[in-house]
């Protein structure tokens, strides 16, 4: 009878071990190289070969480095995670697909719900052998987060937005020392059904889009020191409940610079719209002009809706 409730005991504490052990395998930093193998630990002696075979073995809230220059594929983001390739190349080469999607659902165990994103190269080029067109969906889309932080990053040639914010509930979008160009839709697309999208630029260009920052609906965005070029619309609010402060901002080379809607204030102050077939269109919204603005140079300038004075 004692040998029998030993061995029940021992079997039930085996099983107890082996049902934690995927738990226990994830660690909260892990590694991924050009010579990697998913199958490994991730490790910094095992390293793994993709963010998708790495972020599986990483904890929530952890981070994910880049050991040497390579392409690491698209992922979908599910927790709170680092992803930092600062002082190497870390690519996604996004094919046909998204290169990234965040997507992280209200939990318990991930209160926080914030995605950072370091030191990136995402690329949608098409197939190897066919015509060179832009496959790649978006770069960057965003579906559920609290927060999210892209640093340091190049995005470029896909066939949609290079970053777009689809929410359903609140979500923060920071950008610093951000790069997007030659996109087919925007460069920018922000909006949410419930809530507010919180954005926040700064050190960013957006060259070579059809638009190249949309505020579709519920968006409060300060941006500054941000370089809008070669677009064919450089700012647009599309929809209503959108506030758009920017400051040292430089409009040009577009069709339109700064198309407004009802229900809707872009604010922009020490910021210059210039050389664009028309500089601003107020289109029923409510264009402000705070101090220090250069409105000049364009085929039609078009006007600032109202003008606060200097204190």
């Amino acid at each position: 009878m004692s040998r029998t409730l030993s061995a029940l005991i021992c079997g039930t504490a085996v099983g107890l071990i082996l049902s934690a052990a995927p738990a226990s395998a994830q660690a909260t930093r892990t590694f991924v190289s050009g010579v990697g193998n998913d199958a490994d630990p991730c490790s910094r002696t095992a390293p793994c070969r993709t963010f998708a075979g790495a972020i599986v073995k990483t904890f929530i809230n952890g981070e994910i480095n880049c050991l040497d220059p390579g392409g690491y594929g698209a992922v979908n983001i599910t927790k709170s995670i680092t992803i930092d390739c600062t002082g190497t190349i870390g690519s996604i080469l996004a094919s046909g697909v998204t290169g990234v999607i965040v997507n992280i659902a209200v939990s318990a165990n991930d209160p926080h719900r914030s995605v950072r994103l370091r030191g990136l190269m995402i690329n949608g080029p098409g197939a190897s052998g066919t015509v060179g067109t832009r496959t790649g969906t978006d770069a960057i889309r965003v579906l559920q987060a609290t927060s999210v932080f892209v640093e340091d990053t190049v995005i470029g040639e896909f066939a949609q937005q290079g970053i777009e914010v689809a929410a359903s509930a609140t979500t923060n979008l920071t950008l610093d020392n951000v790069v997007i160009r030659n996109t087919n839709v925007s460069g920018v697309t922000l909006a949410t059904s419930a809530g507010e999208v919180v954005a926040s630029f700064n050190n960013v260009r957006i060259d070579g889009t059809p638009l190249a920052l949309s505020a579709a609906n519920n968006v409060r965005a300060n941006i500054r020191d941000v370089n809008i070029a070669h677009n064919t619309t450089g700012l647009q609010t599309s929809g209503v409940n959108n506030i758009i402060n920017a400051e040292n901002v430089m409009i040009s080379f577009a069709t339109t610079g700064v198309t407004g809607s009802a229900g809707s204030t872009v604010r922009l102050s020490n910021s210059v719209i210039t050389q664009n077939v028309t500089g601003l269109n107020a289109n029923g919204g409510s264009l402000v002009s705070m101090s220090g603005n250069s409105l000049t140079g364009n085929t039609i300038n078009g006007a600032f809706t109202s003008t606060v004075p200097k204190l």
